[in-house]
């Protein structure tokens, strides 16, 4: 798994994809919205780590770090298993709240690759995966203005989603972060330097 966990990622989502196109018409609008992130993610991570690829060794360089191969393909495995969460969890519960945990992913990648471009100096106004995450970006203004116009959450749930996210969101990047073998305070430490 931890060298192909891009190739499960990608199976995985043409499975649901297809198995869904059968069933499309009987299809919720939160199953819909569902199948459109694992398909975006997917596509984000493919841009990410393979075509360009390069993010990896971006944030490598900004954090001052050095890692092993094994490592690398390693720390892509909480991301894996994240998107594959917050996605089929949504998928098949219907259960609205939850299913803004992966429209404020999209939204936060789009705003971290756009600030991205900053903090790493990156010479042209591009850094790995821009294109799909201002995809996600678009797609998740366009779910939250269906989520509302359809009445399908209330005042706090937009509140608990952000809260949601942003704690899942932490839960993977301390996970990668000890793949790495560092704390944060590691990790702190080498941005300081």
């Amino acid at each position: 798994m931890r060298e192909y966990n891009l190739e499960i990622l990608t199976f995985i989502m043409f499975g649901m994809v297809t198995f869904s196109a059968v069933f499309y018409n009987g299809l919720s609008l939160v199953q819909k919205m569902m199948l459109i992130y694992m398909f975006l993610f997917t596509l984000h991570e493919w841009e990410e780590t393979r075509f360009p690829g390069g993010f990896a060794k971006l944030m490598l360089k900004f954090f001052k770090l050095k890692a092993t191969p094994n490592q690398i393909h390693a720390a892509h495995i909480p991301l894996t298993i994240l998107l594959i969460i917050i996605t089929f969890v949504p998928f098949f519960t219907q259960y609205t709240l939850l299913a803004l945990v992966p429209v404020y992913l999209g939204l936060f990648e789009t705003f971290i690759h756009i600030i991205g471009i900053k903090l790493h100096k990156m010479e042209k106004p591009y850094t790995p995966g821009l294109i799909t995450a201002m995809c996600l970006g678009l797609t998740s203004i366009i779910s939250l203005l269906n989520l509302s116009n359809n009445n399908l959450l209330q005042s706090w749930d937009y509140v608990w989603g952000i809260l949601i996210m942003f704690l899942c969101f932490g839960a993977m990047q301390r996970t990668v972060i000890a793949i790495y073998g560092l704390g944060y305070k590691d990790l702190i430490a080498n941005l300081k330097k």
